[in-house]
């Protein structure tokens, strides 16, 4: 695993992204986008950065200069929420209710909005709640926020097509498609719930919930070949993982980062690989290869057998010396992105991913 490299682009980092790749197993993404937020209002931006092929060191030793601005525009508000659509379309999510699509023109290089649906999650006219995640299939986006509703969109249409209005009794903090019509989302009592999104009401098909105190789930993904296993990141920065064929509770619960943690992801192509972000500065590569191995069951996933192989999964620290709350990250081949307070873009290459 290279050292990491990190750039200084001033401006703090909420979300980071990258762009698509037409054969991710293949071919891995250069180019990839970040979201401000904690600033002036003007110096908000939605920026689409190029890293550069990986150069070798001068003779004096220092890290050469790899990432590129590409270009960026202003955004209205914090930077909540941000998926690519595709490879050139981009969503995002503000702390003012809105969500925006943005087209990416690669010829010249600019950001243009295409479209917005202004203070989609309500509020006080002196006051809209933010907009806390956007999940993308194809041309329907959903998007969910602090007025605890979710919101259905198809791009070619102005207005949502379907709204679960106060579909839940506190923020709804997250937001993914496991199928063409399943949601799957995470609030601040420390639930997870399922949308079936063709019943009438505002209902959700299930809910699974942390057992004990109610602590705020943050995050989730799903994993990328097997839609029934959830990972989650809750305020106690504990990772949950949990199988929504059979379980209320997670199947995994594991004693994480010492602060919030903010963002989960699997690994796109290897999903015995998982990555975290914490408020507490520290990103963290845990691998559960050995207990696969271990379980010797090819057709098993690790993730919900971790005590039955009676292994710890291998946790490495990405970035150890970030000290500023990590907010996001996003990883694509060997490579790993991840964005901070601390005003810097953080870059590791050749991560140990088997």
């Amino acid at each position: 695993m290279s050292a990491p490299y990190v750039k200084f682009v001033s401006q703090k980092i909420n979300k980071i992204r990258w762009r698509p790749s037409p054969n991710p197993s293949l071919e891995q993404s250069t180019v990839f986008a970040t979201g401000s937020w904690d600033d002036e209002p003007g110096q908000l931006r939605v920026s689409v950065w190029e890293l550069e092929p990986q150069s070798e060191a001068p003779p004096t030793g220092d890290v050469a200069e790899e990432l590129k601005l590409l270009c960026d525009v202003q955004h209205p508000g914090d930077v909540t929420a941000l998926q690519y659509l595709n490879n050139d379309i981009i969503l995002t999510g503000s702390s003012n209710g809105t969500v925006t699509v943005y087209k990416h023109h690669h010829r010249s290089q600019t950001l243009s909005a295409m479209s917005s649906y202004q203070h989609l999650h309500g509020g006080a006219a002196k006051h809209h709640n933010s907009c806390t995640g956007v999940a993308c299939r194809e041309l329907e986006v959903a998007t969910v926020g602090e007025d605890r509703t979710i919101n259905v969109l198809h791009l070619e249409q102005k207005t949502p097509v379907r709204t679960f209005d106060k579909a839940d009794s506190c923020t709804i903090n997250s937001v993914a498609f496991l199928k063409q019509n399943e949601l799957a989302t995470t609030n601040s009592f420390g639930q997870l719930k399922i949308w079936d999104l063709r019943q009438v009401g505002s209902r959700p098909a299930r809910m699974l919930l942390l057992t004990g105190e109610r602590v705020p789930l943050h995050c989730l993904d799903k994993h990328p070949t097997q839609p029934h296993v959830i990972a989650t990141g809750g305020q106690n920065g504990m990772l949950g993982v949990w199988d929504l064929r059979q379980e209320k509770y997670p199947a995994t619960l594991l004693s994480a980062h010492s602060g919030d943690l903010w963002e989960v992801k699997f690994h796109p192509t290897r999903p015995d690989h998982l990555f975290t972000c914490s408020e507490d500065g520290s990103t963290w590569h845990w691998d559960s290869s050995a207990v696969k191995e271990a379980l010797q069951a090819g057709d098993v996933n690790p993730w919900l057998c971790i005590d039955a192989a009676m292994q710890k999964v291998d946790i490495s620290s990405v970035i150890p010396s970030n000290v500023m709350p990590a907010n996001s990250l996003d990883v694509a081949g060997s490579t790993l992105l991840c964005g901070t307070d601390g005003e810097t873009i953080h870059v590791m290459r050749n991560l140990p991913i088997k």
